[in-house]
Parts: C-alpha cells; structure tokens; sequence
C-alpha cells in the first residue's frame, strides 16, 4: 500500500467525532459563561425575551420630559417605593393592564406609581390617562434613555423599585392584579 494514498475515515466515526465535538461545545459555553450577561427570564410574568431582567440593578439616572417637556432626573424619585411602568397607548397589553395600575395607585399610598411613556406624544398619553382616571406622574422617554439604560425592549414592563432606587421586581408583559400585589406584599410588607 502506497504511504500517500488517501486516509479513509468510516461515516460512523465522523458521525461520533461531530456529536463529541458539539457537546463539548455546548457544555463548555454553558460552564463558561457569565451569569450577569444571561438572559434569565425566571420570576417574570408574561415574559418577553427580548428584556433584560433588571432586578438587583439600580434605577439608572437619566433625564426625561414631563407633559410640559420639562427635564426631570430619575434621581428626583428616589427616597421613597416606586412602582414604575414602561408604556404607550397602541399597545393592547398595555391597554388590559392600565386598570389594574389605576387601581393600585388608588388603594396603596405608600407607593409611588410612576409610568414612562416610549412612545406617545404629550396630547396622546394624557388624554389616554385621563380616559382611565390615572393620576399618578408619566414622564416620556423619546430617545430611549431610560428604557435603554433598564435593558427594556418590549412594553410594557413594571418595576418594583426601592426607596433606595434597586429594582426588587420586574414584571414583564401584561400585568394581573393578583400578580402586582403579590410583589408589592413581598418587596413592601405591611
């Protein structure tokens, strides 16, 4: 036999080589990756997999417009519970779930409730507010700064957010009344 002759490899040892090979491959990338980059999606309700799961993170300090178009800093939030939801008017879920933010507004005073509108213009979220009695302070996030800097992609999304400004909670998708009351009685007990 000619030492130059071509190696032949049998179709079941390259079959076994491959397996071997992809496994090593994803057992590697999932022993080595790194958890804070993950995107983990435990605890949400509705979840959609295009948000970054936020809790444990601080309330980035960003500036957006009140109704006015004044500038307002997220700093100035701080110092007291905050519940704040990601938001606009076309969007259905968004629609279903304003009820039960109304109403949670309405019945827990030592919260404060805050939405951010992603996409409304002034005129539209505050008729649309007002067509559900809301009365809780929406700011407006046109460049995305906040929504960006909160890793937020999809509306809506509700944060649990501390005094002290970390995010407790993030329900993300449209959210029930049973499931925020449950995250306010276990991040703020009575």
């Amino acid at each position: 036999m000619d030492s130059l002759a071509p190696v032949r490899i049998r179709r079941p040892l390259l079959v076994v080589s491959l397996v071997v090979g992809l496994l090593f491959a994803i057992i590697g990338g999932w022993v080595l990756s790194d958890e804070e980059d993950s995107y983990r999606l435990v605890g949400t309700v509705g979840s959609i997999g295009l948000n970054k799961v936020s809790e444990g993170s601080v309330l980035a300090s960003v500036e957006l417009e009140d109704a006015s178009g004044r500038l307002i800093s997220t700093d100035s939030w701080l110092g007291t519970p905050l519940v704040v939801n990601f938001w606009f008017s076309t969007c259905e879920p968004c629609r279903r779930e304003f009820p039960v933010l109304v109403a949670a507004d309405a019945n827990d005073d030592r919260i404060r409730f805050i939405g951010v509108n992603i996409n409304d213009t002034a005129e539209v979220a505050t008729g649309f507010m007002s067509s559900y009695d809301a009365t809780f302070d929406n700011f407006f996030d046109p460049d995305g700064r906040l929504t960006s800097a909160m890793n937020i992609a999809t509306a809506p999304v509700t944060l649990v957010i501390d005094a002290g400004g970390v995010v407790r909670r993030q329900l993300t998708g449209e959210i029930t009344g049973l499931a925020l009351s449950e995250a306010l009685a276990e991040v703020f007990p009575s």
